[in-house]
């Protein structure tokens, strides 16, 4: 009784694919798929018992699998049950399409990759009907089978079973609504549905370079009375003549010794008929590349002659040496290589301008050109050139217009034009012309934009007016990508940018400098171009070029060839384009790409201007500061056109550093230079978190000091003494200073306090409180750099202008009190230093309270006081005061925590608690790695006393 056929039975299914390191044998890929017959289980059907085991003959390592290592098998499932509980009505053509679409779908990757089909009787028809169908709607199924195997498969009938007889025994063990008798009538010979399919397949038979046939028929009787379980009765269901087409030169027929039943199933691989069967097999896979390599030969010569237009690269910016961008190429490929699909495809390159996308664009039409009927290269950069570019096509490929021209006036070039673009659009949207390609190229007009441009155009509107083809779309404007699948061209990688940099100066990739140089361009293949060339017509090596980069850009540039590789020939022209537009666009975006001059390329985000947002001038930094959904809407232009990026969870932007570059030297040179400079002073400094919150302020700060480097110097070159703002000036200097000294940098830390500090003693006078703070953080760095004395002086000056000016208790006053209690601690003034400390305690627990962390501050230091002077009780217990303090306050991950886990780490260690010691110790390294980095010099302090406790462990141990 045949297995029931369930859901999952249904349907192609993968029974063998190869191993990944077998992919590289020289026998060709392929798919094979088996079709079962009617009456049958889509597995058990190829499946032989062997010693108590049924082997799959299809899928088995020792069997086919061992003779095609390199195919991918499958086999079709479908109901066939004709009688019984399971029946269902069934023809040849239903299936058959069925077959087409399931394949069709496992085939989507690979749709041209050669194909050969295994079928048995009925199965046999089902491929029949398959073939013929395939050839009008499923091009890319027809034009792959290459070979196609016959088991005993009834062409002309299946004589040697008798329908009515069998009927009439099938219908006396079942109800009439259990037998589904039509479903034998294509198996009657001279059946009229029968004879008109084999006349279709003959017709598909005529073609060159038909499919490889191979039939294979019965030699022994079968029990047909096994069917139904009825008395035995021998005979042979399709015998040589109805089995076997008429043999040529690609039909070819083979006897099996088996009956019907079985002549389809393998158990071993030295068996007879299965080396009959393999060799077939082996013979049809080995001829299959040839097979379609003819057909492409063949099918390209039949089409020449309607729609065949050979590509022409006359005029295209084609680079000499083109880079390995193979997984780019690869997403291109997997959505416009032609296939079974009909309908139109859509690729959008976007990217920055310089980045590569027109040659990608060019690499891919280049290597895929045979695959498609005719290649349209349209220059996107306006309307003008779109209908130009169309019209220049269809005179280069003699097409013929539909209507002739009508207007023969002052303007008759003009209707030429236009007319000859609508005659090559309504070319390619001709039913039978689906394997073109277009390439648009350099759509960057914006025709959605509210500022209006004659140039731009609705690309949609320059489709071809048909549901197929293929177009590849470049552009700067990523929202292009929203007409079909998108690529974001991104720069290349370090050996990528090498070899371009190599090829276009003639040196060697090894040269010295030559990674510096690319690293420092950013792997842009604009500027690394350009670099190239300048370099070998001058002679100049990388040391140099990268010298003169960083001196004299604007010289260097301007001296550099135009490369006629790209559409706007060099780095000064390329983005001003976008430029131009966006400040037509948006001017407040335009002006944060002049402020972006003086800021880091890397890492914009929107908190840090907000910080700077009781700023009233300029008005347009007002909106970018004040509404976090302005200075999106800024950063969305800016991404329109490439000109920016921004990290995945979109909080943070980026900017190509040549981009950068470009923005310094072409667009941040304007009569606001100055004031933009002092804005990005200004931002940056009042961005700088207070280290007592508990938020995680030593990230902000390490973000913000990428920005601090770079306004750097830059600042220190404009006066700000006469603005009307000198007071935020001021406090962003004093801000940096502290951020320096946080983050371990004491040398730039004291060239922003003295800056501050000149200022404020300008401007406000020596003895203002603003002036004071200032005077009280050098005083801080001067004790960090060890300069005890000038730190003592700074500290007197501060701690007698604020009891002055806000009297002795106030927390600010207070707060010198304490440093100045810790650093008498470290002149080895204890008993003065105790003084202070006992002070600045009891003033800040009335003022503040014991929990503030201002307080704990104190608490903190007065524990490392005490463990000083040898009260090492009282130290642990104004350290686990401190400690539980700050974790409650500001958690356990805070520098502050951390500073007092390191004191009591040592604490420990002076008290021979080594245990307890490391363990201190290892989680403040720990985390004061993670937070200030390896080598700030808290982590090093850390570092150093867990060395000392292994050193003294180890002494010990001896």
């Amino acid at each position: 009784m045949v297995r029931q056929v369930t859901d999952d039975d249904i349907g192609i299914q993968i029974i063998y694919e190869p191993p990944s390191h077998e992919t590289t044998s020289k026998i060709p890929s392929i798919d094979i798929v088996a079709i079962h017959g009617i009456g049958a289980h889509p597995d058990d059907t190829w499946c032989k018992k062997v010693d108590e085991r049924y082997v799959n003959w299809l899928s088995d390592a020792h069997m086919l699998p061992a003779t095609i290592p390199n195919a991918r098998i499958m086999r079709y499932g479908y109901e066939s049950q004709w009688f019984g509980n399971d029946t269902i009505k069934l023809k040849a053509s239903s299936v058959a399409q069925r077959l087409l679409q399931s394949l069709s779908r496992t085939r989507r990757e690979d749709s041209f990759r050669p194909l050969m089909f295994i079928a048995h009787c009925f199965g046999g028809l089902v491929v029949l009907k398959a073939i013929v169908d395939a050839k009008r709607k499923w091009p890319g199924i027809y034009h792959s089978t290459c070979g196609i195997l016959f088991f005993g498969t009834p062409f002309r009938g299946a004589g040697g079973l008798n329908q009515t007889e069998l009927l009439r025994a099938i219908q006396s063990q079942y109800e009439n609504d259990q037998v589904q008798g039509s479903n034998l009538n294509i198996l009657a010979p001279g059946n009229e549905t029968l004879v008109d399919l084999m006349d279709m397949f003959f017709e598909t038979r005529q073609e060159k370079n038909r499919a490889h046939i191979a039939c294979f028929f019965e030699q022994k009787p079968s029990n047909v009375g096994a069917i139904y379980k009825g008395p035995r009765t021998q005979k042979f269901v399709v015998d040589e003549s109805s089995g076997c087409l008429d043999s040529s030169e690609s039909t070819e027929k083979f006897s099996l010794s088996r009956d019907h039943f079985n002549m389809n199933k393998f158990g071993n691989p030295t068996e007879e008929d299965f080396e009959t069967v393999r060799e077939v097999i082996e013979t049809m896979v080995k001829n299959a590349p040839m097979l379609i390599k003819a057909r492409d030969r063949e099918s390209s010569t039949a089409d020449r002659d309607h729609f065949q237009v050979q590509f022409d690269i006359s005029g295209l910016p084609i680079i000499g040496h083109f880079v390995n961008r193979d997984a780019q190429i690869k997403e291109i490929e997997q959505t416009l290589m032609p296939g079974e699909a009909v309908k139109r495809k859509i690729h959008v390159l976007h990217g920055l301008g310089g980045i590569g996308k027109t040659q990608l664009a060019i690499e891919y039409a280049r290597r895929y050109q045979e695959k498609y009927s005719a290649i349209i290269w349209v220059n996107g950069n306006s309307k003008d050139m779109v209908l130009q570019s169309l019209a220049a096509f269809t005179k280069r490929s003699k097409l013929v217009l539909e209507a002739e021209l009508a207007t023969k006036g002052a303007d008759h070039h003009i209707q030429d034009v236009k007319d000859d673009a609508q005659a090559a659009l309504r070319w390619l949207a001709r039913k039978r012309n689906c394997r073109w390609l277009m390439i648009f190229d350099n759509v960057d007009r914006d025709y959605r934009s509210d500022v209006e441009d004659p140039e731009a155009f609705d690309l949609e509107s320059y489709f071809p007016h048909a549901d197929h083809g293929f177009i590849l779309v470049t552009s700067r404007l990523s929202s292009l990508g929203d007409i079909g699948k998108s690529t974001q061209v991104v720069r290349l990688n370090i050996e990528q940018a090498v070899e371009i940099l190599s090829y276009n100066s003639r040196l060697p990739p090894s040269t010295i400098g030559m990674e510096d140089l690319v690293t420092r361009l950013g792997c842009l293949p604009l500027a690394v171009v350009q670099a190239g060339r300048y370099m070998r017509e001058t002679g100049t090596n990388c040391q140099t070029y990268l010298q003169q980069y960083e001196t004299s850009w604007s010289e260097l540039l301007g001296e550099n060839p135009q490369l006629r590789e790209y559409a706007n020939g060099s780095i000064q022209t390329t983005w001003m384009i976008s430029y131009d537009r966006i400040q037509q666009k948006y001017a407040t975006a335009a002006m944060l790409l002049q402020l972006w001059a003086h800021l880091h390329y890397q890492d914009l985000w929107f908190e840090l201007f907000h910080a700077s947002n009781h700023l009233e001038n300029p008005s347009w930094f007002q909106d970018l500061s004040r509404c976090k959904k302005k200075f999106k809407r800024v950063m969305k232009t800016l991404l329109a056109y490439s000109l920016v990026e921004c990290s995945e969870n979109e909080e943070s932007y980026s900017i190509h550093p040549v981009v950068h570059d470009w923005c310094r030297e072409s667009i941040g040179q304007g009569q606001d230079q100055d004031e933009l400079v002092v804005l990005a002073l200004i931002i940056i400094g009042y961005a700088v978190p207070d280290v007592s919150t508990r938020e995680k302020y030593w990230i902000i700060q390490s973000r913000l000091l990428l920005h601090a480097n770079q306004c750097g110097q830059e600042v220190f070159q404009h006066n700000a003494m006469d603005r009307k703002n000198y007071r935020d000036i001021n406090n962003a200097f004093n801000n940096l200073g502290s951020l320096y000294a946080h983050q371990g940098k004491l040398a730039e830390a004291e060239k922003m306090y003295r800056r501050a500090l000149d200022g404020k003693e300008k401007t406000l006078g020596p003895d203002h409180t603003s002036t004071l703070q200032t005077v009280h953080g050098l005083g801080a760095l001067y004790a960090d750099q060890g300069k005890l004395a000038e730190a003592e002086k700074m500290y007197r000056r501060a701690l007698d202008g604020l009891e002055k000016a806000l009297g002795p208790d106030h927390t600010s006053t207070l707060d010198t009190v304490h440093n100045l209690g810790a650093l008498y601690a470290d002149q080895g003034k204890l008993a003065e230093a105790e003084k202070m400390l006992r002070r600045a305690l009891n003033g800040k627990e009335k003022a503040l309270g014991a929990d503030h962390t201002s307080t704990l501050d104190t608490v903190h230091n007065l524990g490392a006081l005490y463990a000083h002077q040898g009260k090492l009780a009282e130290a642990e217990k104004m350290l686990r005061r401190a400690l539980d303090g700050l974790e409650k306050a500001l958690g356990p991950d805070h520098t502050s925590t951390l500073d007092t886990v390191l004191s009591l780490g040592a604490l420990y260690a002076h008290q021979g608690k080594l245990a307890e010691a490391e363990k201190m110790l290892r989680r403040a390294l720990d985390g004061l790695e993670k937070a200030l980095g390896a080598d700030h010099t808290s982590t090093l302090t850390a570092s150093d006393n867990l060395d000392k406790l292994y050193a003294n462990k180890k002494s010990r141990r001896r």
